[in-house]
């Protein structure tokens, strides 16, 4: 076999790999949302996803390693390829899509559901609080937070600690208004409200 079909080939196999890999996450978000962390079993996370469950542990090693995948690849919707793109905007600009970015993650109905199952589990499962933090919080944190440490000196920023600006930031987007969706006392703000939460978050970081 040539050099190039060779390469045909690997690319054809990893494109398979993938493919498989997003299904798996599909199907254990499903699973998950619908039975708890606890209550999930990699077998009807396999059959949810199409796969088997040997396929299913080569891609993920075990059950709390699955779980940080979906938080995963939720945070690399707001943390994903085109984010160096946004950075390069204009700050207002660039601060403006992250934050929409960040929000509409945060107040889906599926991240929503999502935490409050790593709440209710995280007793029984402390690994799996610290995997939540880790691979969705901290790594929107860490994004922004070297944005801001990029800008420290820019006479536009009023940023002296990237890391807590990027937290400030973040937490101004949240608010209270993400623990009474939380705890079921509120519905998910307008998009007026969004928007306002937004514009406070970018004044507290811009001059």
């Amino acid at each position: 076999m040539s050099s190039s079909a060779r390469s045909a080939a690997t690319s054809v196999l990893n494109g398979r790999s993938d493919a498989k890999r997003d299904a798996i996450l599909r199907g254990a978000k499903a699973v998950f949302l619908k039975h708890g962390f606890e209550s999930t079993s990699m077998d009807v996370v396999a059959l949810r996803a199409g796969v088997s469950k040997m396929t299913v542990y080569r891609h993920f090693g075990s059950k709390e390693a699955l779980f940080a995948g979906v938080i995963t690849d939720l945070c690399e919707r707001i943390v994903d390829g085109d984010l160096r793109e946004i950075f390069e905007l204009p700050p207002r600009e660039a601060l403006m899509t992250f934050a929409r970015k960040m929000i509409a993650i945060v107040f889906a109905h599926e991240t929503v559901e999502l935490h409050r199952i790593v709440i209710a589990e995280s007793h029984r499962f402390p690994k799996l609080g610290r995997l939540f933090y880790q691979s969705g919080p901290e790594a929107c944190i860490a994004a922004l937070a070297t944005y801001f440490d990029r800008h420290v000196d820019d006479a536009r920023f009023k940023v002296r600690n990237p890391r807590r600006a990027a937290e400030e930031f973040l937490e101004l987007l949240r608010g209270y208004a993400h623990l009474r969706v939380m705890l079921g006392l509120e519905r998910v703000p307008s998009s007026a409200e969004m928007e306002e939460r937004i514009e406070g978050a970018i004044r507290h970081v811009l001059n």
